[in-house]
């Protein structure tokens, strides 16, 4: 059984990411956490009366299992069984809480929230969620994506750190229970594979050898995010996968200032594998 943890507010984004969870696993015997939040600090709660706090548990108790109804109504799947859960802190700390409390597989949620800034393709939540959590693999839905079935991975590496078996089997996961073909894309500099970056490609290349794999090296004429569009464009890719290490090209695009300035706007799901290497290179 795969646990897939969901984060809600409601939005219209968060319930795309919903319906594109639902679908991707249609096949698979799964349980859905949908998960609500209400970030209110220890000091805030102490001075709530409890029938405000109540106030709020009702409604928000009220709106997940109303979401809960929607979703099993509109995709019936004796496979699949839901439960909801509220908390009262932040998306980071409740995140936390259920991969502490349940075995969590997977993190699916919305690029934004409610509160949608059209000049940033990732809201503050997002961000920070995929920054801070170390322990789970997050598949971003970008707002207003309609589902369609993973045929084409790209996994976009530099080759410049070791692979633990956690993150090649996340990958080998996606390729394989999708039946799809999965593309590494290494952006080349003007210098030829390191001896650490040719050990690297080897172990790839023996670790996903159970499905069907191309390997690319693209010039890097531009910037890396304009390149790695170019490429899901051109090869109509379903599926982005990145391991966010430090130093990557990922962790970079998180630390600017403004996210568009870069380019980095897929519009096609993307997968963010969280750093558990001790072995990582700088």
């Amino acid at each position: 059984m795969k646990h897939i943890l969901i984060p809600t507010d409601f939005s219209d984004n968060a319930w795309s990411a919903l319906v594109y969870a639902v679908k991707l696993f249609k096949n698979d015997v799964c349980k859905f956490y949908l998960l609500h939040t209400e970030p209110l600090a220890p000091s805030s709660l102490s001075a709530l009366s409890d029938v405000y706090i109540k106030s709020i548990m009702k409604q928000s108790n009220a709106q997940l299992e109303e979401l809960k109804q929607q979703i099993m109504v509109s995709d019936a799947n004796a496979n699949h069984t839901f439960q909801t859960d509220i908390k009262f802190s932040t998306l980071n700390q409740a995140v936390k809480s259920c991969i502490d409390d349940y075995p969590i597989d997977l993190i699916i949620m919305g690029t934004k929230g409610k509160t949608k800034n059209k000049s940033m393709f990732l809201g503050s939540n997002t961000v920070s969620l995929v920054d801070k959590n170390k322990k789970c693999p997050v598949l971003i839905v970008p707002d207003e994506y309609d589902y369609k079935p993973i045929k084409q991975i790209v996994f976009s590496t530099d080759l410049n750190r070791f692979y633990n078996d956690k993150e090649l089997k996340t990958i080998n996961n996606f390729a394989f229970d999708n039946n799809a073909v999965l593309r590494v894309i290494n952006i080349q500099t003007d210098k030829p594979l390191t001896d650490l970056q040719q050990y690297n490609l080897t172990v790839l290349k023996k670790s996903f050898e159970g499905f069907e794999t191309h390997y690319h090296s693209v010039p890097n004429y531009a910037k890396k995010a304009e390149i790695i569009n170019t490429f899901i464009d051109d090869l109509e890719i379903d599926l982005l996968v990145m391991v966010n290490y430090k130093h990557s090209i990922f962790e970079r695009y998180f630390n600017e200032p403004i996210i568009k300035k870069i380019g980095f706007e897929p519009h096609v799901p993307f997968l963010v594998i969280p750093d558990n290497n001790k072995n990582s290179t700088t």
